[in-house]
């Protein structure tokens, strides 16, 4: 792993870190700021929302400019919402920040993972993005719990002038990379990367599936789909365990949760890093798909710590392990030349999911009795399932295996 690769992974995990710190505290300091519930919930989601809607557009500018010169403006972006955050004087300059996070979140997400897949040979591709999928997933599990013990300590401000700084820090990282950075890096072709279609300039009559292929990845969508159905109620919990365990009056510590999901994640990719290039796309997703439903059946029956360490293990063997399988399967799908499209349809996959999770939940959550909380969650899995039995399974396999 080379000096460039580390650099794009450091500044990949100061990013998340901080907009996973902040998307943790954004409604509680939105009250603080005079935001009503409505607004508040209006707030936080602002930000998916708008990424949701650039990601096409994130996706086409990564594979036409210097990825260096994209990822710096969208990192400075970020570093401005974030200072936004931290001296806002009310709720209305707070949403406008939040807008402006989205923006900066949608073309930094998707442009350093098409940086970082440029830098791979294809036959590698899943090895080298679980190494990445790691800094992610592990900057999800711990910028919560740090967020939360920097503002229970010092306040609201305090933690988003450390998100701030996490941002600088990431620019740092991104200024400091000299290798690749070149739009469309050329790399040996492989049957897995020939791309689906004619670009428009080969074709004199582009059809309405061409104008599409140009802003997102159509063969990417299916695994993006399945994907979001696992990010569902990984998000879902993310944002309701505490709530969850508090009205249930379970007798847990339930602050351990992402920390030992980040260690089982962190083992986990360690032990499997070289099955990713070797096992089809139906083995990951029946395999994780398993561990999700064992998951939330120990969170459905939860009643002490040792259940609790069962449910994070086996979130981490579903969601953490299935975040990077689905991405080295769209780098592949997507063809070479298109990673930046190919990461922007994944990434659109974790946005839904990250908008539709805290969504679904609040309704479950409202509406259930909370017994069926977690029972309910379970079927996405066969939802899942059963997108990739309609779709052309022997493609979406091939994505996942090494040439």
């Amino acid at each position: 792993m080379n000096g460039s690769i580390i650099l794009i992974m450091a500044a990949a995990f100061f990013y998340m870190s901080a907009t996973m710190m902040g998307t943790t505290l954004i409604v509680g300091y939105s009250h603080t700021l005079g935001a009503s519930g409505e607004f508040a919930g209006i707030i936080a989601g602002t930000m998916n929302i708008v990424s949701l809607f650039c990601r096409p557009w994130a996706g086409r500018l990564s594979d036409r400019i210097p990825m260096k010169r994209f990822s710096t403006i969208a990192v400075l972006l970020m570093i401005a919402a974030n200072a936004g955050y931290m001296v806002s004087p009310h709720a209305s300059t707070l949403f406008a920040a939040r807008i402006i996070n989205g923006i900066g979140f949608s073309g930094l997400s998707v442009c350093l993972a098409a940086w970082m897949s440029s830098l791979i040979p294809l036959a590698h591709i899943g090895k080298a993005m679980g190494y990445y999928g790691l800094a992610n997933a592990l900057a999800m599990a711990l910028g919560p719990a740090v967020g939360i013990r920097i503002c229970a300590s010092l306040g609201y401000r305090a933690a988003f002038a450390v998100t701030t700084a996490a941002m600088a820090a990431a620019l740092v990282m991104v200024m400091l990379v000299r290798r690749g950075g070149s739009p469309s890096t050329p790399r040996t072709p492989t049957k897995e990367s020939t791309p689906i279609l004619m670009s428009t300039q080969q074709s004199q009559h582009p059809t309405f599936r061409d104008r599409i292929e140009q802003v997102i990845s159509i063969r990417v969508i299916p695994v993006a789909a399945v994907f979001m159905l696992f990010a569902i109620p990984y998000c879902a919990t993310q944002s309701y365990i505490v709530t969850y365990t508090q009205a249930r009056h379970l007798p847990v510590n339930v602050s351990l949760f992402f920390p030992l999901y980040a260690v089982a994640l962190l083992i986990l990719r360690i032990a499997m890093r070289n099955m990713f290039d070797r096992r089809s796309f139906r083995w990951f997703l029946w395999f994780c798909a398993a561990c999700m439903i064992v998951a939330l059946s120990a969170l459905a029956v939860l009643n002490d710590n040792g259940v609790l360490l069962i449910a994070s293990i086996f979130m981490a063997a579903s969601y953490g392990i299935m975040s990077s399988v689905s991405q080295s399967s769209a780098v592949r799908l997507a063809g070479t030349g298109h990673g930046g499209r190919g990461n922007a349809t994944y990434y659109i996959g974790l946005d839904l999911g990250m908008a539709l999770g805290p969504i679904i939940g609040g309704a479950l959550y409202a509406n259930v009795d909370l017994a069926w909380f977690y029972p309910i969650l379970m079927l996405t899995m066969p939802i899942a399932i059963g997108i990739y039995l309609m779709t052309d399974r022997n493609r979406v396999d091939s994505s996942t295996r090494r040439p």
